[in-house]
């Protein structure tokens, strides 16, 4: 039998004919001659790729998911979790008051209630530190959180189970940004020396240990090259503490700062601070479930959170009041590889850094 052979046949030769097209105004050989190749490479690409499966990808990231299971299939039953446990407690990191989290959160927290059929309750913990804690001690069932603080828990609790990553501004990345007011007049981070910077927390990637990193790596060292250090807590608090003059720099999460609008109720306008700085490529925060907490039902709470997003009109409304989170990914632990080498070259804060006690007491 004769082999069969695939001819690819590429338009606008002699022979072709454009419909509705004169003779005159068929393309020239340039113009002939690209689109073959472009044609060419849209065939070679089907060929080479498959079905496309790269759809959706994300910069850095991996491609959305299916969408996951729902309905009965994602409620949680006794079997799914460890005897006694009745209802699931979501611990997360301080990025802002517990106030304004719980504010944020309540929609997220009803929409997962109704999901896995089961009470959800918010605790927002007072510190990355004290979230780290009760996470290993099992005091909440799942927890989101920050990068670093992942890979300590992780390190502590290694049957801790990672079962989606978040997305912010429909990316799974951001970046840390050392901020000033518009009008300082540093214009490199060499002119910040002797100044007073605002820290968010030792386990805080964008916060402290992106940048400081950073500063390292610049041959500056922090504890030299800054006339005071000072962790404010929340992204918020440092950040203010540079609009109301008690800090000349700041560091600070991409994100919030792209929503630094809503820092003090609304009222302080993002244009009154510049970026000086960027630093680090961090991946955005891990869902964990606690180790005791069965396989099916780590699953179940993944395809809840992963099938949560602002690809749909539903997705939008729970996230709207949220840090512009706009969905879940499932995760590998890998993702944090860059999270686990920052925080193994990083020191122990610096004895120079101090708590602030002007936190109103939060």
């Amino acid at each position: 039998m004769a082999a069969t052979r695939a001819i690819l046949v590429l338009g606008d030769g002699p022979g072709s004919v454009i419909p509705g097209r004169p003779a005159s105004d068929r393309p020239g050989p340039t113009r002939r001659w690209l689109r073959c190749l472009a044609q060419f490479a849209c065939l070679w690409g089907a060929w080479a790729c498959g079905d496309g499966g790269d759809r959706g990808l994300l910069g850095n990231g991996r491609a959305y998911p299916d969408d996951p299971p729902g309905g009965h299939d994602v409620r949680l039953v006794a079997a799914d979790l460890p005897e006694g446990v009745t209802r699931l407690r979501l611990g997360v990191t301080p990025y802002t008051t517990r106030e304004r989290a719980a504010s944020d959160l309540a929609v997220v927290i009803a929409y997962m209630q109704e999901r896995l059929g089961m009470p959800v309750d918010l605790v927002a913990a007072s510190s990355y530190q004290e979230l780290v804690g009760i996470t290993q001690r099992r005091e909440v069932e799942l927890a989101l959180l920050a990068p670093t603080s992942y890979v300590e828990a992780k390190s502590l609790d290694p049957d801790l189970q990672l079962v989606a990553r978040t997305l912010t501004h429909g990316a799974p990345e951001y970046a840390s940004y050392l901020v000033v007011r518009v009008d300082d007049p540093a214009r490199a981070v060499a002119d910040l020396r002797g100044r007073r910077v605002a820290w968010v927390d030792p386990l805080s990637a964008s916060g402290f240990l992106y940048p400081r990193q950073a500063l390292n790596e610049m041959g500056l060292n922090p504890e030299k090259f800054f006339g005071s250090q000072t962790f404010y807590g929340t992204h918020e608090d440092a950040v203010t503490a540079v609009i109301d003059g008690r800090a000349d720099v700041a560091a600070v999460a991409s994100g919030i700062f792209e929503r630094i609008g809503r820092v003090g109720g609304g009222d302080v306008d993002r244009g009154s601070l510049r970026v000086l700085h960027k630093a680090g490529r961090i991946p955005y925060d891990a869902l964990v479930v606690r180790a005791d907490i069965r396989p099916s039902g780590a699953r179940k709470i993944g395809w809840a959170f992963v099938g949560l997003s602002t690809r749909t009109p539903q997705g939008r409304r729970i996230l709207r009041p949220t840090w512009s989170i706009t969905g879940w990914i499932p995760a590998e632990d890998s993702v944090y590889d860059s999270a686990r080498a920052t925080l193994h070259q990083a020191a122990t804060a610096p004895a120079a850094a101090t708590a602030t006690g002007a936190r109103n007491g939060r």
